[in-house]
């Protein structure tokens, strides 16, 4: 007999920062592993493990409240360039089973197997094949559910994680979905869940039940999504890609402090950070801002043009050490700085007899530089006026 519903799979990788350190590094496992960005500074959680999650700990919560909740922690600063890694050799996994694969992110996507039955046969069995492979390859965990849609295949796999493999058949979705809370749904945030919250809506169930047109009316396009959404059926609303217009990149310091040396230090810092990303994207940045904020919480910004457009350390550390001269006037320690590179252009700059070419004249460098960051980390190479802020870190 013909099978005419489709076999969607959303697949997502549990806790994937925190699940590559603890695969890096075997005797993390069992433990409780936070990702930050400074572990002996004012930071905030990037991830957490399952360990850690159940002591209370949460992406973007203050570190400081991380320690207090979970103080035998692992505290380990992010390493975007592992994650990246792990994550090529992740989809790679998933081309195995599917061609027809749309990523989400990162650690997630969704895969279509309806085409690929007589090659995979039954979804649950081919979902179970890719968790083995994932986990026997990569040593992560991931949660998949299988739906005859993406917004079912969605939820199901919200509903089996950690670790875990839930089927909604075909069919079966309202009934499914009907007891859950409408926050269950993609899409359906704190301020979307308040509005349907004053209509008497608090269960997917309860959403169900309202006319199409009595939500289109509220909520406009939305309300298609959400009558379709209580239904299992249909695709959760995506963000439409936006043109990347600033790269920022900002610090706080361990202390406050008035160190110019660590200071500039720390701007280099950043300033080889946003550069190297401006680089990766093929990037020019025509302005430059630097940001100060005091000990007493006042921010202070000065911005300028680069003239010509740059994505070289060298020439933009050298204006975002005048624009900090111009901004540091207070005699104030400094509890944090930026910096924003915007104006951002593609294509090689026009330049004239009167251009700096220093800006242009060590792109051979700096590819090499970032050709050793891809291949190891960001710190593997460092220029010495910003080292001294990565040594005093770790220190």
């Amino acid at each position: 007999m013909k099978q005419t519903h489709r076999d969607i799979l959303h697949v997502d990788l549990d806790a994937f920062f925190a699940g590559v350190e603890q695969a890096c590094e075997p005797g993390l496992a069992g433990r409780p592993v936070v990702v930050c960005g400074d572990p002996s500074g004012r930071s905030v959680v990037s991830s957490a493990s399952y360990e850690a999650r159940s002591l209370g700990v949460r992406s973007a919560m203050p570190l400081a409240r991380a320690r207090k909740l979970c103080p035998g922690a692992a505290f380990i600063r992010a390493d975007f360039e592992k994650y990246r890694r792990f994550s090529s050799r992740f989809f790679e996994i998933l081309a195995l089973f599917t061609p027809d694969i749309d990523p989400l992110s990162i650690d997630e996507a969704y895969l279509d197997l309806t085409g690929c039955r007589r090659i995979h046969g039954p979804a649950l069995g081919a979902a179970g094949r890719i968790r083995a492979e994932v986990k026997g390859r990569l040593k992560l965990n991931v949660s998949i559910g299988i739906g005859g849609s993406r917004i079912a295949a969605r939820i199901a796999s919200s509903c089996a994680k950690p670790n875990g493999i839930l089927r909604i058949m075909p069919g079966e979705e309202r009934a499914f979905l009907s007891p859950l809370p409408v926050s269950a749904l993609p899409g359906v945030g704190e301020k979307l869940g308040r509005r349907l919250g004053s209509l008497g809506v608090r269960t997917v169930g309860d959403l169900a039940a309202v006319e199409q047109e009595l939500l289109t009316l509220m909520f406009g396009k939305i309300g298609e999504y959400l009558h379709l959404a209580a239904r299992g059926r249909g695709a959760a609303p995506r963000a439409r890609p936006r043109c990347r217009k600033s790269i920022s990149r900002e610090s706080t310091f361990a202390r406050d402090t008035e160190s110019r040396t660590l200071i500039e230090a720390r701007v280099s810092l950043l300033v080889e950070r946003a550069c190297c990303s401006l680089r990766g994207l093929d990037l020019f940045a025509g302005s430059l801002t630097v940001k100060l904020r005091y000990s007493d919480f006042v921010t202070v910004t000065r911005s300028a043009p680069l003239s010509p457009p740059s994505n070289a350390d060298s020439a933009v550390f050298r204006k975002a050490r005048d624009l900090l001269n111009a901004a540091y006037r207070r005699r104030l320690r400094l509890r944090l700085v930026g910096v924003s590179l915007g104006k951002l252009s593609s294509g090689t700059p026009l330049l004239n007899l009167y251009d700096d070419y220093r800006t242009h004249k060590y792109n051979f460098l700096y590819d090499a530089v970032d050709r050793i960051r891809r291949r190891y980390d960001f710190s593997s190479i460092l220029s010495a006026r910003s080292l001294s802020t990565e040594m005093r870190d770790k220190g």
